[in-house]
């Protein structure tokens, strides 16, 4: 598990950015992008500039229609013809959006029929319960695109059946000791839902693996409760809308209580120990195996690499293998965002179907 924030840290962070962000609903028409040194500036109004993030950058291309690549491009070599093509694409198709910002900076480009759910709202709602269930948060993060906390319950452990890699002698084997852990996330800047997963803590290596099986996700684009469509929650007042977050925040603290529950730790638990039957074929070349794995998980070059490195230590040329390699690859990338994916991504091996594992196992 990649580590960021403290806690404490994460806290004052949060609140900083509380006190520091506005909102503005605005039509694109009313934007104008101007070349501003090596980037680009949003002014909208008399007398509003803002900066641009990348977040913002990523939307704002989507929006036009501009594709990512010219866009970034343009951004590198001419903010004047990227400015250019930004205003021609706002004025000819006019839209209502949000402009999201925090610290003079545009950090986020909506739809006007984006409805924030507030980290600091979501901290109020979860760290209580994380106090009352005795939890260690080991990692927390606030990035431009997510929040993160992940958190374990260092009281409920189970020794995984020994096998892989051996050490000293050669007569002793790694001792793997899982616990249940969950990883809550939020996007305040539209980059996916409010998630809580429920995983698994390898306390040997530190790895975290979080699934997605009876987990929770909302997304922030329109209605929160399924009893309420679009229309609907669009037309709530601000203390409907209050109470409707409410119940939401009711129902994430459910969640997270019950991502706990040892049924669910030992059902987790006994997929992923099941997983060391499923060996890559003998014979097979291992290189190869990573390539296909690199494709069929969307890894980059560089993440296969490291994948490799970690499965060759191991010594565990089996699923279950695989599965710890690419959630230690996790801890190698920069990005702390990536570094939650691949946490993810490590639960899909677990998770592949038998006839996807076997073309990954077979590879020649």
């Amino acid at each position: 598990m990649k580590t960021g924030k403290n806690l404490q840290e994460l806290a004052a962070e949060i609140m900083r950015r509380a006190a520091a962000k506005a909102d503005y609903l605005t039509s694109t028409a009313a934007i104008v992008a101007e070349p501003a040194g090596q980037g680009v500036d949003l002014v909208v109004g008399d007398d509003l500039r803002l900066g641009i993030n990348d977040v913002a950058h990523a939307q704002m291309a989507e929006h036009a229609g501009i594709p990512k690549a010219y866009y970034d491009k343009m951004l590198r070599e001419d903010p004047s013809l990227l400015a250019n093509n930004i205003n021609v694409w706002f004025r000819k198709y006019p839209a209502e959006r949000m402009l999201r910002t925090l610290d003079g900076r545009a950090r986020a480009f909506l739809s006007d029929k984006f409805r924030p759910l507030e980290n600091e709202e979501l901290a109020q709602a979860v760290l209580p319960v994380i106090g009352d269930l005795g939890l260690d948060v080991m990692s927390c993060e606030i990035t431009d695109k997510r929040l993160y906390i992940k958190a374990v319950d260092p009281k409920v452990t189970r020794e995984l059946a020994r096998h892989g890699a051996q050490f000293g002698d050669g007569g002793h084997t790694i001792v793997r000791v899982n616990s249940p852990a969950i990883t809550i996330s939020n996007s305040e800047v539209g980059w996916g839902a409010l998630s809580v997963l429920g995983g698994l803590y390898d306390g040997f290596c530190s790895n975290l693996a979080t699934f997605g099986e009876r987990s929770m996700r909302k997304y922030h684009v329109g209605a929160k409760h399924d009893v309420l469509g679009d229309d609907v929650y669009a037309l709530l007042s601000n203390d409907a809308r209050q109470k409707t977050d409410a119940a939401l925040w009711a129902q994430v603290r459910d969640v997270v209580k019950a991502a706990f529950d040892r049924a669910r730790f030992d059902e987790l638990c006994d997929k992923v120990e099941g997983a060391r039957v499923d060996k890559i074929e003998k014979g097979a070349d291992v290189t190869k195996v990573v390539k296909v794995a690199v494709r069929k998980l969307n890894l980059t070059e560089d993440e296969g690499k490291s994948v490799l490195q970690h499965l060759i230590e191991g010594a565990d040329l089996s699923r279950f293998g695989l599965y710890n390699a690419v959630t230690r690859a996790a801890q190698d990338v920069e990005s702390y965002d990536r570094a939650s994916e691949l946490e993810r991504v490590g639960a899909k091996v677990i998770e592949l179907p038998k006839n996807e594992w076997r073309e990954l196992a077979m590879a020649a």
